[in-house]
């Protein structure tokens, strides 16, 4: 029968042997050495690359165009809209055991998406954000809150001290 000390210094000697082995059968085989050379199979240019350096006048060549100005948030004029799928959408949560209550419903003819969600913020209101979408001037959002805030109490004074913990409520998971 092997002792221990036998089979741990055979196991061992295995792994070294393997790992030699392998070492020597795949030699490229570490992805993570730097590439050779420029790492393509192209030759160097023969000029090096200066970012920031323009051609010296009498240069031949074009000069470069600016690229036409389009106002932020606007299709360029060579744009060719295709309309969208259709769709109509609603859902909502409410589960008061981990305080979460939002919806959200939206509708678009292929053009236009207008929509909806309402969030329960933590102090208690609702935040309502109603919404407009198209593909020529973008999202456009109103948003408004209802209820009023309110900020209960924390724990009495004393004891440990710091925002909620210590039985104090706070979230539920």
């Amino acid at each position: 029968m092997m002792s221990f000390k036998s089979f741990a210094l055979l196991s061992l000697s295995l792994a070294a042997i393997t790992a030699y082995v392998y070492a020597q059968i795949a030699p490229g085989s570490n992805a993570y050495l730097p590439p050779t050379k420029n790492g393509y199979d192209y030759p160097e240019p023969k000029k090096p690359f200066t970012p920031g350096q323009p051609s010296p006048p009498g240069t031949p060549g074009r000069t470069p165009v600016p690229p036409p100005r389009i106002p932020p948030g606007q299709p360029g004029d060579d744009h060719v809209h295709v309309p969208g799928m259709p769709f109509d959408f609603e859902y909502a949560v409410q589960d008061p055991e981990t305080a979460n209550d939002y919806a959200h419903k939206a509708s678009s003819d292929g053009d236009v998406v207008t929509g909806e969600y309402r969030v329960q913020l933590p102090d208690g209101r609702t935040q309502v954000v109603r919404y407009t979408a198209d593909w020529k001037t973008g999202y456009h959002a109103d948003v408004s809150y209802e209820g009023e805030p309110s900020y209960p109490q924390g724990p009495a004074t004393g004891g440990r001290g710091g925002g909620g913990g210590g039985g104090a409520g706070g979230y539920k998971y």
